[in-house]
């Protein structure tokens, strides 16, 4: 399934290693930040009292977070090439506390704001950085990797909305004050990280990278976008959905961690899943899946387990769509910080565009616009697969 490193191409060369407390500080950097961005949908209607807003001006904290998060993989793009890599993974970590304790602290909308953008700087720098190595390390057990790393997001979304019914939804600073306690102690844990100096490939393996990444980057920019815009919208609305449908904000809440419980359950069958059929059936078909469970969703009987099946359904698009990039541009390591970067747009056009139909049509149209950007995405990952593989994938380097 994965190619191996061909013999003049060792994957010692510039391959890199995580430590066994490196690669678990690295995943429960996931499940922090899985546990941060799964509150923000089930504690809208908590924010709107808090802070006296209606409830599409409080959905607006989906996009401020969104858009740290864009900003910080620049951030993280430029720091990870000037420092070590448990350095930047630090630096993100302390750059995490001081915006959730600066949110757990907020009296004023404004403040509070400004602190989610700060975690979302913290998020975008991490994420890139911890995928970008994570790709880098050596091809056999990749597509495990970074499916079992990320399935971390997925199982911190689920603890998040469990804390918040453990310490109700009007307590919520208590919630980021501890987030802020646990981002002070990973920041202490990310030794063990070995991310050795990057070969050049060879000048024409690099004219030939350029001219592929003209035509097959932009898609994959596309593809990813949408698929942000469908998991952050779906994560968001679906608490103020079923609440405002007849539910009650606890069972909401559940149902917001079922949906990261699929989604971490799907991720961690995605390494073995990816040994037996290809990346591009895995995204493709979770796609197909989810366009059929957001119509599901429609139904107030069948939307409380529509949605959690919807998790399972998209959960290998994010990592194994990397691997499928990869395997088309194996040496691109910019390309795929500009994937990153611009994937993060997602968060922010997905939510803002179910905030706007909300305040126009209502709440009943949340599953037609997630199901609009599955389809959207559907279509252009499909599309991506006029393109094809390299004939040796060697491991990608940072450039």
């Amino acid at each position: 399934m994965h190619a191996q490193t061909p013999p003049n191409d060792p994957v010692g060369a510039a391959a890199v290693t995580f430590g066994a407390v490196a690669f678990a500080d690295a995943t429960a950097t996931f499940v922090l930040f899985g546990a941060t961005s799964s509150v923000f949908g089930p504690l809208l209607i908590s924010f709107s009292h808090r802070f006296h807003l209606s409830l599409p001006a409080a959905g607006t904290v989906l996009s401020v977070f969104f858009i740290g998060a864009l900003l910080g993989v620049p951030i993280g793009w430029l720091v990870v090439k000037q420092f070590r890599a448990s350095v930047v993974l630090s630096a993100t970590m302390v750059l995490m506390a001081v915006g959730s304790a600066g949110a757990a602290f907020s009296s004023q909308w404004t403040a509070f704001l400004i602190s989610i953008f700060v975690i979302g700087l913290a998020f975008g720098g991490a994420d890139f950085a911890l995928n970008t190595l994570l790709v880098r390390t050596e091809p056999v057990h990749r597509g495990h990797r970074l499916s079992l790393a990320n399935a971390g997001y997925g199982v911190g979304a689920v603890v998040g909305p469990v804390l918040i019914i453990i310490v109700r939804p009007h307590n919520f600073e208590f919630l980021f004050g501890a987030f802020a306690v646990v981002a002070i102690v990973l920041s202490t844990l990310t030794g063990g990280i070995v991310a050795p100096p990057l070969r050049l490939s060879a000048h024409h393996e690099l004219a030939q990278l350029s001219s592929r990444r003209r035509k097959i980057l932009p898609t994959f920019i596309a593809a990813y976008i949408l698929y942000v815009a469908t998991e952050t919208s779906t994560s968001g609305w679906i608490a103020p959905q079923l609440h405002r449908t007849g539910y009650t904000q606890a069972l909401a809440s559940i149902v917001t961690a079922g949906f990261w419980a699929g989604l971490a359950v799907g991720r961690v069958v995605g390494g073995p899943l990816a040994k037996r059929s290809s990346e591009k059936v895995l995204v493709l078909g979770g796609l197909v899946a989810s366009i059929v469970l957001c119509l599901c969703a429609f139904s107030t009987v069948l939307s409380p387990y529509a949605y959690p099946l919807l998790g399972l359904a998209i959960a290998s698009v994010y990592p194994m769509g990397l691997i499928w990039y990869t395997m088309l541009c194996p040496h691109d390591g910019n390309g795929l910080a500009l994937l990153i970067f611009f994937m993060m747009a997602g968060g922010v056009i997905g939510p803002a565009t179910v905030s706007f139909m909300v305040s126009v049509a209502g709440i009943h149209c949340v599953p037609l616009v997630i199901a609009t950007f599955a389809a959207l995405d559907l279509a252009v990952f499909a599309s991506a697969l006029r393109f094809r593989p390299v004939e040796h994938v060697g491991a990608p380097l940072i450039l």
